[in-house]
């Protein structure tokens, strides 16, 4: 899988699927942090084929002077994971689960690189555990960057500010 972005989504051309930005709602996350559900779709020859569902937090951040707004996805749950190894299943994908699922996280993180009407500096963060993924059974190759506390970067876009 090689997600592309494209205007409002990514498009994968080897299995012709698009994924829209998703559909997004403020929610409460289960330590009472503000934060949004993502509700995504995965679309073929018009057709929804597939989707995922999940939470994520947002916060402005400064770096080296510069603000921007940092969205995480968070796909740091089993069975997020084992939804995106089903939905490799769906497709006759041949690559391996970690592979799978990192380009998989990165079509979702493109689907807002085609942004041309942000104010802001944005940037998309897909993440998940090393639990997560022992957990639905998904192997880490060797050299995978973990944090201590056992978070893996999936994927990440950023998105400069467009002059309004």
């Amino acid at each position: 899988m090689i997600f592309q972005p494209r205007l409002q989504s990514s498009f994968d051309p080897i299995h012709r699927v698009s994924i829209p930005e998703p559909r997004i709602l403020p929610a409460v996350l289960p330590d009472g942090q503000q934060g949004t559900e993502y509700q995504y779709a995965f679309i073929r020859d018009g057709r929804m084929i597939g989707g995922l569902g999940f939470f994520g937090t947002d916060a402005e951040v400064e770096t080296d002077g510069l603000k921007e707004w940092v969205f995480t996805l968070d796909l740091g749950h089993d069975w997020l994971v084992s939804s995106m190894v089903e939905f490799k299943q769906t497709l006759g994908d041949t690559d391996d689960d970690f592979t799978f699922v990192r380009c998989l996280a990165n079509g979702l993180v493109m689907a807002y690189a085609g942004q041309v009407d942000n104010e802001d500096n944005l940037r998309y963060v897909a993440v998940t555990t090393s639990a997560a993924l022992a957990q639905a059974g998904v192997e880490m190759p060797g050299g995978t960057d973990v944090t201590g506390d056992g978070v893996i970067v999936l994927a990440q876009v950023v998105v400069p500010a467009h002059a309004g």
